[in-house]
């Protein structure tokens, strides 16, 4: 299994950044390969979604997940439901430095059901973390100021 635990100081506030993330319905807008949300249920704490993915010459994939969120403690973890993979989890967690100045850490562990995909999603993965994290970066800037 492959795990990676980014953190990153961003210039906006904690819980507009935690706003931002759990807004999984825009992601189409401005997440590379999302090219499609599903909301299959919401409640107080928790949505579970379908998020579709297109890689260059890949067909779509389905992503189920299982989305808890936390406001109190600005936090967001991911369970995997179904798709390609055999096991992804994700963790946000937002801490407030300022009012202008947050640390976001962002831990992730993910395994493919087969051996040469794992190997290949090893290597890229650094590429696809840094458009990922960037595209949440711009996104905040760019509705945020």
């Amino acid at each position: 299994m492959k795990n990676s635990k980014r953190e990153e100081v961003i210039f906006h506030s904690a819980t507009k950044l935690f706003n931002i993330v759990i807004d999984i319905e825009t992601y189409p807008e401005y997440i590379p390969w999302c090219t499609k949300m599903v909301i299959n249920q919401r409640n107080k704490n928790e949505i579970f979604a379908d998020m579709y993915v297109k890689y260059k010459f890949i067909l779509v994939q389905k992503f189920g997940s299982h989305v808890k969120f936390d406001k109190n403690n600005l936090m967001i973890t991911t369970s995997y439901i179904e798709g390609p993979l055999k096991n992804l989890t994700t963790k946000w967690h937002f801490q407030e430095i300022n009012k202008k100045k947050s640390k976001i850490i962002f831990d992730v562990n993910f395994e493919f059901k087969h051996y040469l995909h794992q190997k290949i999603a090893e290597t890229f993965y650094p590429l696809i973390e840094n458009k990922m994290i960037y595209s949440f970066k711009k996104r905040a800037d760019d509705i945020l100021d």
